[in-house]
């Protein structure tokens, strides 16, 4: 599944990073050591033209390399194409053919290899804070498509898992301060994180609120080195 989540680069500079979030299950792909990659630059955002522009290297290369798309960056009118394969010959040469079906873009590429897939784990494939903020649009999403009128307050419940029960009672004591009343408790003796905790309160779920609350509870959950597993809700 291919998913997009946006955050800042280390200068600062809005970024959006497209990412092929099933490639995880299987990473390091070690089959597919080689990273490719290719920098087009564009004028304007996306339109038609770069989407068939696109979805033509996307075909092309998995057809001719049988490589993989592992994501793209995307910043200062650049977008960073990267691409994991068990072979790189005539990579230039595919990327050539593509870029001349679609002519008009300034573009760079290269090669790389990676075995570790270092790019993708590090640079492609988000962080629990990121991962937070997809699952975050999709339940928002799926809410408005269900005609929920976002601002009407109703309750909602997080879930966490701990390592330890005494992180779980003192997370607990705290949000308690916070006004999140217990729901469930749970234990899962086959995971790491053994000890569930669900907490509820009554609140909006507008997508100004829900980035502030769920960005609070995940920086409090790691004080306790524990994980914060999302949200939902009913429909108001």
């Amino acid at each position: 599944m291919i998913d997009y989540y946006d955050h800042c680069d280390e200068e600062g500079n809005p970024t959006r990073v497209e990412v092929n979030l099933s490639l995880i299950e299987d990473a390091p792909n070690r089959d597919k050591p080689w990273l490719l990659w290719l920098f087009v630059k564009t004028a304007a955002k996306e339109n038609d033209r770069f989407t068939a522009f696109f979805d033509d290297l996307i075909a092309t290369l998995e057809g001719k390399l049988d490589a993989v798309y592992g994501g793209s960056i995307t910043k200062e009118g650049w977008h960073e194409f990267y691409f994991y394969a068990s072979t790189s010959k005539k990579f230039e040469n595919f990327t050539s053919e593509v870029m001349t079906r679609h002519g008009g873009y300034p573009y760079e590429r290269g090669i790389s290899r990676d075995a570790k897939w270092e790019m993708y784990q590090e640079r492609l494939y988000p962080d629990g804070f990121n991962l937070l903020a997809i699952q975050n649009r999709h339940t928002l999403q799926a809410l408005i498509e269900e005609g929920d009128s976002l601002s009407i307050p109703r309750e909602v419940e997080h879930y966490f898992f701990f390592q330890t029960p005494t992180a779980l009672q003192r997370f607990e004591k705290t949000m308690g301060d916070h006004g999140f009343s217990p729901k469930e408790h749970i234990t899962d003796d086959q995971s790491d994180y053994a000890y569930g905790l669900t907490l509820a309160k009554k609140d909006n779920v507008t997508a100004e609120t829900i980035h502030e609350t769920t960005a609070f509870l995940y920086e409090l959950v790691l004080q306790e080195h524990g994980h914060y597993q999302g949200w939902s809700t009913v429909l108001a």
